[in-house]
């Protein structure tokens, strides 16, 4: 409802659905493009193709982030995988991109203009900078037009799954069903085993390590490392360095008042109710005199601000559902409105109060407007001298860079090229042939932080096999893990067969010796805190016990392992809520959604150049 969206939180139904909805659109950021390809063909959609440009476009930002995130985890397995999905995406927004014609959908330039400066890529101090929007797309190899057009497709392909809601249907009985499910709980107890507290009770046989070691000797290499020189260009240290006078300082604050101007306000209670009949009812009472508190608390289906009246706070444009916003900022102080219609239902509003936006004084603000001035002079020096070291950096060395533009001659550490030591872009530029192979400059590369870098190869390190003796207690380690853990499991396996057979008492001696005691947990609902998600989880992927307890030994993880008794299920009457109604309507409209998809597919020319990818 309006206050559960107002303060961002989520509905206990979400932990059912969550996983079961996978078709996403991804939409590229900027950073972290490489326009370096050549003008390959990769793919090929009913005749229309697909350049490397575009496919390295998309694929190279994500490849970065998971290596970012993995670090040397990263493999050509990932590779493989990611470039696979990445031309599915894109073929399959071609595709949508042809359906979206054919069938006339279409995008305004308003709510392409929204999108873009809803982009915190393209603010500064949290407004829209035309400049900066500009400026990223130049560095980064953009035309206005390819970008916005690119984002107008978007737009457009996204209201084909919107407009499938209207198609979206589900049965009574299968919305009871699954709010029962949701509904369900569960009495449980469990045991759990932790190997790193059996790590004494197994031994590693010393042959076993130097055969692990001759056998995974490829897992044993120092990767090839490199040490870079660098320049950096930074917009924190050049605004540290502009000066500011009282008069400057003074015509920027009246050229950028409206920054300092604190938004228009209002407060307002709701009813919400499933019906126009309802809300009318209910201001047919309002008319008559009734309290609009006590008719909240009576009526609203709104559960997080009934007990309050309905009240919702105040709250500024931009929070509430468009619909009811519209109609509350259109209104006058005590006015009790006509039904409002939005997703969740019908709304009455009484707006109560306005607080009217004021502006800032000069002097409250001087040392905010201080350094946004400061920012946004470093901004505009930054970008000259960006292009100077540009310039420059094909044309002198380092050293004469740093001469001519008074920068620091910077050295990095030794790094790997799957390092997470430094930003993927600046590994990128070392590894990269310009500056590996030739030992050249790198053009300038764009940060994060407003930071622009120029860098160059100081020194290698080439790959060598790891010795014996460097690995040996890491082997060691390993191998002992997987026999601690193999230990618990058979304990795990044990207690839970003797448990079985009702043997109490050998099973209190097994616990005795291997000091293991029951976590008492008592009932539990899908989304209770009382014990790890995990566990939980798997509590409620176990099958209802009959008449006795049901024990069940399973692994937690690589190291854990886990003996639970569920003792009783029991489940409520609940009728099915609205949201959990809301849901599965999304997801059939997905389930739609994807079938258009399948058939878009068989129906078209696809071709796909992987040699290319």
């Amino acid at each position: 409802m309006l206050s559960t969206i107002k303060n961002k939180t989520k509905g206990p139904i979400t932990i059912i659905i969550v996983g079961l909805i996978s078709l996403t659109f991804i939409i590229t950021a900027l950073y972290g493009v490489d326009f370096n390809s050549s003008g390959a063909v990769v793919a090929s959609v009913d005749g229309e193709e697909v350049s490397e440009k575009d496919f390295l476009l998309e694929f190279n930002p994500k490849k970065r982030q998971l290596q970012q995130e993995l670090g040397e985890k990263y493999t050509a397995e990932f590779d493989r995988v990611l470039k696979q999905s990445t031309i599915e995406s894109i073929i399959n927004r071609r595709l949508l991109n042809q359906l979206a014609t054919v069938m006339g959908h279409a995008t305004t330039a308003q709510e392409l203009q929204a999108l873009i400066q809803s982009n915190d890529v393209f603010k500064v101090e949290g407004q829209f900078s035309l400049e900066r929007y500009k400026k990223l797309l130049a560095l980064n190899g953009y035309s206005d037009i390819k970008y916005e057009s690119t984002k107008l497709a978007e737009l457009t392909q996204s209201q084909i799954k919107y407009n499938l809601l209207d198609s979206a249907f589900v049965t009574p009985s299968a919305l009871k069903n699954l709010q029962a499910l949701n509904d369900q709980q569960r009495e449980f107890n469990y045991i759990q085993l932790n190997a790193n507290d059996y790590s004494d009770k197994v031994k590693v046989a010393s042959k076993s390590v130097k055969d692990f070691y001759d056998n995974q000797k490829e897992s044993f290499f120092e990767p090839q490392k490199l040490k870079v020189d660098f320049v950096e260009l930074s917009l924190a240290q050049i605004a540290k360095a502009i000066q500011v006078n009282d008069d400057e300082l003074f015509n920027f604050y009246e050229d950028e008042k409206n920054r300092f101007t604190t938004e228009e306000e209002r407060q307002a209670q709701h009813i919400l109710v499933t019906s126009e009949q309802q809300a009318n009812a209910l201001i047919t009472q309002l008319n008559s005199g009734a309290n609009f508190s006590e008719l909240a608390a009576a009526h609203s289906e709104d559960t997080g601000s009934k007990d309050a009246g309905g009240d919702l706070g105040f709250f500024t444009k931009g929070v509430m559902m468009p619909e009811f916003e519209a109609k509350v900022f259109g209104m006058k102080t005590d006015e009790v409105s006509t039904p409002v219609k939005t997703e969740f239902g019908y709304h009455v509003i009484k707006l109560n109060a306005i607080q009217v936006g004021q502006i800032k004084s000069f002097e409250s603000v001087r040392d905010g407007l201080t350094k946004l001035y400061k920012q946004t002079k470093a901004q505009a020096s930054l970008y000259d001298l960006t292009e100077n070291l540009t310039n420059l950096a094909y044309e002198v060395s380092l050293e004469e860079i740093v001469d001519q533009m008074s920068l620091t001659l910077n050295t990095s550490e030794f790094f790997t090229q799957n390092s997470a030591q430094y930003e993927q872009k600046f590994i990128d530029a070392a590894y990269g042939g310009v500056v590996f192979n030739r030992g050249e400059n790198s053009e300038p590369i764009e940060l994060s932080g407003d930071r622009v870098v120029v860098l160059r190869v100081k020194d290698k390190l080439a790959q060598r096999q790891k010795s014996f003796n460097e690995v040996k207690g890491k082997i060691n380690t390993h191998l002992t893990t997987l026999l601690a853990k193999t230990f618990i499991d058979n304990i795990a396996r044990q207690i839970t067969e003797t448990l079985t057979k009702g043997d109490t008492q050998a099973v209190q001696a097994l616990m005795d010796k291997n000091q293991l005691k029951w976590k008492k947990v008592g009932w539990v609902k899908r989304d209770s805190d009382k014990a790890d998600v995990v566990i939980i989880n798997k509590v409620f992927a176990l099958p209802k016990p009959g008449n006795s307890t049901t024990y069940s030994a399973q692994d937690l993880n690589k190291r854990q392992s886990i003996v639970m008794a569920l003792s009783k299920v029991k489940t409520s009457d609940n009728a099915p809520s609205n949201a959990l109604a809301r849901t599965l309507l999304n997801l059939e409209s997905d389930e739609v959604f994807k079938s258009i998809l399948t058939t878009l597919r068989k129906n078209a020319e696809l071709k796909v150049f992987s040699e290319n990818l």
